[in-house]
């Protein structure tokens, strides 16, 4: 029953996050001339479409469920979706690649400009939907400065750890410490900043909203990981942070951490699967990954969005696909066998009588009040 409930919210906020894109491209042509406006291509279907933005339409349902009236949540929606476009535009400049959220009529070549344009769009939309919520009676001057300060507060330390990574690292981090200073951030909090602006304004729902919070902390943390098993390679390349880099190094077998010392050596970008290089440090990897998003799905069940643990697996299961490392799926545990997370308070420990909100309070300070 919980999970039919959990995929009609689902759909409505899927529904929901098409009005988002539809508020904010109506506006396109009030900041750009049309010559500068392609038109929008074939619209998805509702399922690539889902895949495509599936945690700003979970953002939405996690309202929804909480019990957010519709049209704040999709204010709300259209925030975070501009967060997600400053965000996407500086990650092109950075990684020299061009995904796009915008129309933009100029030329294919031009990724740069682009992404410049993307960022001074995007954050000419945010100062308007905010505006137009305190038009609306949602909130007053005071809090006009109080929102914008706060996301741009939030921002910054994510953005920090980016440039900690720009020139390229050359330690390996122990395991407990890319999650506690890198992970944290681009990660957990980099998720988090959904909650930034419902945290300041829906003060009825503070607490359930605080736990929500903590469990989407949880999921991003454990998505970065997975991301990390599909960038293993081009980290190593690119000098990056890697937890699975991390997890051989310190507790891979002698013979993982042989082979790891001669992709150091390479650095090509490129290798044999990670699945049977380091078939060991993968399965520890993935449980732990995984049994962090379980405990991100049960505080949102905390919270009073509807998700049991054995479909919140099969949820998990379907985001590794989305991920692109749908080869690793024979590594996944039985939900029996999951005894390890990520634990940002201490790394490897089991799940066995853990206590969540000792485990929440054993997280850095910042990250407990919720700033980023």
């Amino acid at each position: 029953m919980q999970s039919i409930k959990f995929f009609k919210n689902f759909l409505v906020a899927a529904r929901e996050h098409r009005r988002v894109e539809e508020m904010i491209l109506s506006r396109l042509d009030e900041l750009l001339d049309e010559k500068y406006i392609r038109p929008p291509g074939p619209r998805l279907g509702m399922t690539r479409y889902a895949q495509k933005n599936f945690f700003s339409i979970l953002f939405l349902s996690v309202y929804k469920a909480l019990g957010i009236p519709r049209e704040r949540r999709l204010l709300y929606g259209v925030i975070n979706h501009c967060l997600r476009g400053l965000v996407t535009g500086t990650d092109n400049l950075l990684d020299n690649e061009y995904k796009e959220m915008l129309p933009l009529n100029l030329p294919d070549g031009a990724i740069r400009f682009k992404s410049v344009m993307h960022i001074l769009l995007f954050d000419r939309f945010l100062c308007r939907v905010i505006g137009q919520m305190a038009e609306a009676g949602m909130l007053d001057s005071r809090q006009v400065y109080s929102v914008h300060a706060a996301l741009f507060k939030a921002m910054v330390p994510i953005g920090a750890e980016e440039a900690q990574e720009e020139g390229g690292v050359r330690e390996i981090l122990s395991p407990t410490d890319i999650v506690n200073s890198v992970h944290m951030y681009k990660g957990g909090k980099l998720l988090c900043l959904a909650f930034v602006a419902p945290a300041l304004l829906e003060q009825k729902r503070r607490d359930r909203l605080a736990l929500a919070e903590q469990g989407i902390f949880s999921i991003g943390l454990a998505l970065q990981i997975i991301d990390d098993l599909t960038d293993f390679y081009e980290d190593i390349r690119d000098f990056r942070h890697n937890y699975l880099v991390s997890v051989v190094q310190h507790e891979g077998t002698d013979e993982e951490r042989s082979r790891l010392a001669g992709e150091l050596a390479r650095r090509s970008g490129q290798g044999p699967a990670i699945e049977d290089a380091f078939r060991s440090s993968v399965g520890l990897v993935m449980e732990r990954a995984i049994g962090e998003a379980l405990q991100g799905f049960d505080l949102l069940g905390r919270a009073g969005f509807p998700l049991d643990r054995h479909h919140a697996l099969r949820l998990i299961r379907r985001l590794f696909k989305l991920r692109g490392v749908q080869q690793l799926l024979p590594f996944f545990p039985a939900l029996e066998d999951i005894r390890q997370t990520l634990t940002p308070g201490g790394q490897g420990q089991s799940m066995e009588g853990r206590s969540m909100e000792g485990e929440w309070l054993r997280q850095p300070e910042a990250v407990r009040a919720g700033n980023g």
